[in-house]
Protein backbone atom coordinates (compact mmCIF):
# COMPACT_ATOMS: atom_id res chain seq x y z
CA UNK A 1 0.00 0.00 0.00
CA UNK A 2 1.04 3.10 -1.10
CA UNK A 3 1.00 5.60 1.89
CA UNK A 4 2.10 9.68 1.83
CA UNK A 5 5.56 10.04 3.40
CA UNK A 6 8.46 12.19 4.02
CA UNK A 7 10.71 10.72 6.56
CA UNK A 8 13.03 12.91 8.58
CA UNK A 9 16.28 12.72 8.52
CA UNK A 10 17.28 10.12 11.23
CA UNK A 11 18.83 11.59 14.63
CA UNK A 12 21.98 11.41 15.04
CA UNK A 13 23.60 9.37 18.30
CA UNK A 14 24.39 12.72 19.56
CA UNK A 15 21.33 14.11 19.49
CA UNK A 16 19.86 11.02 21.25
CA UNK A 17 22.08 10.98 23.78
CA UNK A 18 21.54 14.60 24.77
CA UNK A 19 17.61 13.56 24.83
CA UNK A 20 18.18 10.63 27.16
CA UNK A 21 19.41 13.03 30.08
CA UNK A 22 16.43 15.01 29.51
CA UNK A 23 13.91 14.77 32.90
CA UNK A 24 11.01 11.48 32.56
CA UNK A 25 8.18 13.13 33.55
CA UNK A 26 5.09 11.22 32.95
CA UNK A 27 3.99 11.09 29.75
CA UNK A 28 6.52 13.72 27.64
CA UNK A 29 10.38 12.40 27.08
CA UNK A 30 9.66 9.63 24.63
CA UNK A 31 7.95 11.80 22.21
CA UNK A 32 11.19 12.87 21.41
CA UNK A 33 12.90 9.98 21.96
CA UNK A 34 10.98 6.95 20.37
CA UNK A 35 12.67 7.41 17.05
CA UNK A 36 12.44 9.05 13.72
CA UNK A 37 9.07 10.16 12.84
CA UNK A 38 7.02 9.17 9.49
CA UNK A 39 4.36 12.09 8.53
CA UNK A 40 1.84 10.93 6.73
CA UNK A 41 -1.89 12.08 7.38
CA UNK A 42 -5.37 10.60 5.53
CA UNK A 43 -8.63 12.26 5.11
CA UNK A 44 -11.21 10.23 7.14
CA UNK A 45 -12.32 9.05 3.70
CA UNK A 46 -9.19 7.68 2.51
CA UNK A 47 -7.60 6.16 6.03
CA UNK A 48 -6.58 2.82 5.25
CA UNK A 49 -6.97 2.45 9.45
CA UNK A 50 -10.15 3.59 9.77
CA UNK A 51 -11.54 1.41 6.86
CA UNK A 52 -10.29 -1.45 8.21
CA UNK A 53 -11.30 -0.66 11.56
CA UNK A 54 -14.30 -0.23 10.58
CA UNK A 55 -14.74 -4.01 8.27
CA UNK A 56 -13.16 -5.56 11.31
CA UNK A 57 -15.66 -4.24 13.76
CA UNK A 58 -18.77 -5.26 11.53
CA UNK A 59 -17.26 -8.78 10.99
CA UNK A 60 -16.65 -9.41 14.58
CA UNK A 61 -20.08 -7.93 15.90
CA UNK A 62 -21.54 -10.70 13.18
CA UNK A 63 -19.33 -13.40 14.82
CA UNK A 64 -17.35 -13.30 12.10
CA UNK A 65 -13.85 -13.42 13.67
CA UNK A 66 -12.00 -14.86 9.99
CA UNK A 67 -13.40 -11.79 8.30
CA UNK A 68 -12.20 -9.52 10.89
CA UNK A 69 -8.56 -11.46 11.44
CA UNK A 70 -8.23 -11.08 7.33
CA UNK A 71 -8.26 -7.14 7.83
CA UNK A 72 -5.19 -7.51 9.96
CA UNK A 73 -3.15 -7.80 6.85
CA UNK A 74 -4.56 -4.69 5.66
CA UNK A 75 -2.84 -2.85 8.32
CA UNK A 76 -0.03 -4.65 9.00
CA UNK A 77 2.39 -1.64 8.00
CA UNK A 78 0.75 0.57 11.02
CA UNK A 79 1.31 -2.36 13.64
CA UNK A 80 5.09 -2.86 12.31
CA UNK A 81 5.36 1.08 12.58
CA UNK A 82 4.10 0.73 16.14
CA UNK A 83 7.09 -0.79 17.09
CA UNK A 84 9.40 1.48 15.40
CA UNK A 85 7.53 4.46 16.70
CA UNK A 86 5.90 3.77 19.84
CA UNK A 87 8.17 0.48 21.14
CA UNK A 88 4.90 -1.42 21.17
CA UNK A 89 3.69 -4.73 19.84
CA UNK A 90 0.52 -5.35 19.73
CA UNK A 91 0.77 -8.92 17.98
CA UNK A 92 0.31 -10.53 21.14
CA UNK A 93 -3.35 -8.98 22.07
CA UNK A 94 -4.20 -8.95 18.09
CA UNK A 95 -3.85 -12.59 17.68
CA UNK A 96 -5.38 -13.55 21.62
CA UNK A 97 -8.34 -11.66 20.22
CA UNK A 98 -9.03 -12.47 17.02
CA UNK A 99 -8.26 -16.68 18.06
CA UNK A 100 -10.79 -19.07 17.61
CA UNK A 101 -13.16 -18.75 20.51
CA UNK A 102 -12.66 -15.34 21.14
CA UNK A 103 -15.05 -13.01 22.10
CA UNK A 104 -16.75 -10.54 19.65
CA UNK A 105 -15.77 -7.60 21.85
CA UNK A 106 -12.53 -9.08 22.35
CA UNK A 107 -11.60 -8.62 18.66
CA UNK A 108 -13.40 -4.89 19.18
CA UNK A 109 -11.51 -3.81 22.25
CA UNK A 110 -8.31 -4.92 20.03
CA UNK A 111 -9.04 -2.79 17.08
CA UNK A 112 -10.05 0.33 19.24
CA UNK A 113 -6.32 -0.14 20.73
CA UNK A 114 -4.64 -0.48 17.35
CA UNK A 115 -6.62 3.32 17.11
CA UNK A 116 -5.91 4.61 19.87
CA UNK A 117 -1.93 3.50 19.49
CA UNK A 118 -2.36 4.88 15.91
CA UNK A 119 -3.29 8.54 17.59
CA UNK A 120 -0.26 8.85 19.61
CA UNK A 121 1.60 7.72 16.86
CA UNK A 122 0.29 11.55 15.45
CA UNK A 123 1.12 13.21 18.10
CA UNK A 124 4.60 11.53 18.79
CA UNK A 125 5.73 12.66 14.90
CA UNK A 126 4.56 16.29 15.35
CA UNK A 127 6.25 17.06 18.02
CA UNK A 128 9.17 14.78 16.72
CA UNK A 129 9.25 17.32 13.96
CA UNK A 130 8.74 20.02 16.25
CA UNK A 131 5.61 21.29 14.51
CA UNK A 132 8.08 22.30 11.74
CA UNK A 133 5.43 21.98 8.53
CA UNK A 134 2.04 23.23 9.41
CA UNK A 135 0.64 20.92 6.43
CA UNK A 136 1.61 17.78 7.97
CA UNK A 137 1.09 18.79 11.21
CA UNK A 138 -2.48 19.50 10.52
CA UNK A 139 -3.44 16.76 8.49
CA UNK A 140 -1.72 14.12 11.44
CA UNK A 141 -3.80 16.05 14.12
CA UNK A 142 -7.09 16.31 12.11
CA UNK A 143 -6.23 12.51 11.60
CA UNK A 144 -5.94 12.21 15.43
CA UNK A 145 -9.18 13.65 15.76
CA UNK A 146 -10.59 11.53 13.56
CA UNK A 147 -9.30 8.15 15.38
CA UNK A 148 -10.78 10.03 18.53
CA UNK A 149 -14.04 10.40 17.48
CA UNK A 150 -14.27 7.55 15.63
CA UNK A 151 -13.43 4.83 17.62
CA UNK A 152 -12.90 5.81 21.14
CA UNK A 153 -15.04 8.64 22.22
CA UNK A 154 -18.07 6.78 22.55
CA UNK A 155 -17.13 4.78 25.02
CA UNK A 156 -15.12 7.44 26.93
CA UNK A 157 -18.70 9.58 26.59
CA UNK A 158 -20.52 6.23 28.30
CA UNK A 159 -17.97 6.33 31.03
CA UNK A 160 -18.56 9.75 31.84
CA UNK A 161 -22.14 9.41 32.04
CA UNK A 162 -21.77 6.67 34.45
CA UNK A 163 -19.75 9.18 37.00
CA UNK A 164 -22.21 11.92 36.10
CA UNK A 165 -25.03 9.56 37.11
CA UNK A 166 -23.23 9.31 41.02
CA UNK A 167 -22.22 12.86 40.99
CA UNK A 168 -23.67 15.44 38.46
CA UNK A 169 -20.28 17.19 39.24
CA UNK A 170 -18.05 14.70 38.12
CA UNK A 171 -15.68 16.49 35.11
CA UNK A 172 -16.12 15.48 31.81
CA UNK A 173 -13.30 13.28 30.36
CA UNK A 174 -14.83 14.01 26.94
CA UNK A 175 -15.61 17.58 27.42
CA UNK A 176 -11.65 18.33 28.15
CA UNK A 177 -10.46 16.04 25.40
CA UNK A 178 -12.43 17.91 22.91
CA UNK A 179 -10.93 21.44 24.47
CA UNK A 180 -7.69 19.91 24.76
CA UNK A 181 -7.92 19.15 20.40
CA UNK A 182 -8.88 22.74 19.67
CA UNK A 183 -5.76 23.94 22.14
CA UNK A 184 -3.64 21.18 20.10
CA UNK A 185 -5.01 22.81 16.64
CA UNK A 186 -4.16 26.58 17.82
CA UNK A 187 -0.92 25.52 19.04
CA UNK A 188 0.04 23.98 15.53
CA UNK A 189 0.13 28.29 14.48
CA UNK A 190 -1.09 29.24 10.85
CA UNK A 191 1.03 30.22 7.65
CA UNK A 192 -1.00 33.06 7.33
CA UNK A 193 -2.51 34.04 3.63
CA UNK A 194 0.21 35.40 1.61
CA UNK A 195 2.36 35.44 4.93
CA UNK A 196 -0.72 38.09 6.54
CA UNK A 197 -1.61 36.83 9.90
CA UNK A 198 0.90 33.90 9.91
CA UNK A 199 1.55 32.58 13.75
CA UNK A 200 4.52 30.46 14.89
CA UNK A 201 3.75 27.37 16.33
CA UNK A 202 4.06 26.62 20.01
CA UNK A 203 5.61 23.03 20.59
CA UNK A 204 5.25 23.53 24.41
CA UNK A 205 1.91 24.27 24.14
CA UNK A 206 0.80 21.58 21.63
CA UNK A 207 2.64 19.47 23.78
CA UNK A 208 0.92 20.06 26.82
CA UNK A 209 -2.72 19.52 25.36
CA UNK A 210 -1.39 16.24 23.84
CA UNK A 211 0.19 14.43 26.89
CA UNK A 212 -3.33 15.82 28.63
CA UNK A 213 -5.58 14.18 25.63
CA UNK A 214 -3.12 10.91 26.25
CA UNK A 215 -3.57 10.88 29.65
CA UNK A 216 -7.28 10.88 29.59
CA UNK A 217 -7.21 8.10 27.19
CA UNK A 218 -4.65 5.94 29.67
CA UNK A 219 -7.26 6.06 32.59
CA UNK A 220 -10.50 5.89 30.14
CA UNK A 221 -9.12 2.56 28.41
CA UNK A 222 -6.87 0.75 31.49
CA UNK A 223 -7.20 -2.76 29.81
CA UNK A 224 -5.46 -1.69 26.46
CA UNK A 225 -2.00 -2.34 25.87
CA UNK A 226 -0.15 0.93 26.51
CA UNK A 227 3.20 2.35 25.45
CA UNK A 228 5.75 2.09 28.01
CA UNK A 229 7.40 4.98 29.72
CA UNK A 230 9.61 5.68 26.79
CA UNK A 231 6.45 6.59 24.51
CA UNK A 232 3.77 8.54 23.99
CA UNK A 233 1.00 7.84 26.31
CA UNK A 234 3.66 5.92 28.86
CA UNK A 235 4.06 6.89 32.41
Amino acid sequence: MERRSLRPAPRTSAHLRRASRAPVGALLTALLLAGPATPYGYSRADDPLLHAFDAAVRAARRRDLAQARARLAEVRWQIDELKQDLRVDLDPALARAHADGASPDAAVEAWANLVYLALLQKFHWNLAERLADYGRGRARLESAVAYYELALAGNVRRQDAARREADPRAPSRHEDIVRRFEVARSALGSPGLFGTGARPPDVERFREAVVAIAGHLRAAFPGFVHPGPASPGGR
